[in-house]
């Protein structure tokens, strides 16, 4: 299992070696954003064991250079402790706030997620979301963020996911 985190650290922070410099960040009005971003937790010290992943295809639009709004479907996979595997199929919607700076190589953001994990169930998970693209060049970068999320039916249900993904931006 460590080798496998191990693995997937190296592929995605690859294209940060190979890069001569940062670029400095481009996100323009009008951008349209494709993110491709996974997921994984697992429960650790509990009495039943549980794991999952999720992989998510972004898409989004950036009505001023700051403020995005999106939406993406995801696939889940787990696992539970009798070893059987599920998967899941969902929908979400998210917007963000970017904190450009002149020049920035790196974009903090903060924003909002909606998010049916699962179009089976009935769970909703609302909440907030943070991180940072770390650009590589003027229209690609690497985001590395977090999702703070509770059940919409049950607020003493929380959820915290960290995810990382690769960033596209696209001129109108």
């Amino acid at each position: 299992m460590l080798h496998r985190a191990c693995l997937v650290i190296v592929v995605l922070l690859t294209p940060l070696v190979l890069t001569p410099a940062p670029a400095a960040a481009q996100q323009q009005a009008g951008d349209v954003e494709l993110q491709f971003t996974g997921s994984y937790f697992s429960t650790v010290g509990a009495d039943v064991s549980f794991a999952a992943g999720f992989l998510q295809g972004k898409g989004s639009y950036f009505f001023t250079d700051r403020v995005e709004l999106g939406a993406f479907p995801s696939v889940g996979i787990s696992r539970a402790g009798s070893g059987v595997t599920d998967y899941s199929i969902g929908l979400g919607v998210f917007g963000s706030y970017s904190f450009l700076m002149e020049d920035a190589t790196t974009v903090p953001y903060l924003g909002f997620q909606w998010w049916k994990q699962d179009l089976d169930a009935d769970v909703n998970w609302i909440g907030l979301n943070g991180g940072f693209k770390f650009f590589f060049s003027p229209q690609v970068a690497l985001d590395v963020g977090a999702n703070y999320l509770t059940d919409s039916s049950d607020m003493s249900q929380g959820l915290v996911l960290f995810q990382t993904g690769l960033s596209f931006l696209f001129r109108r």
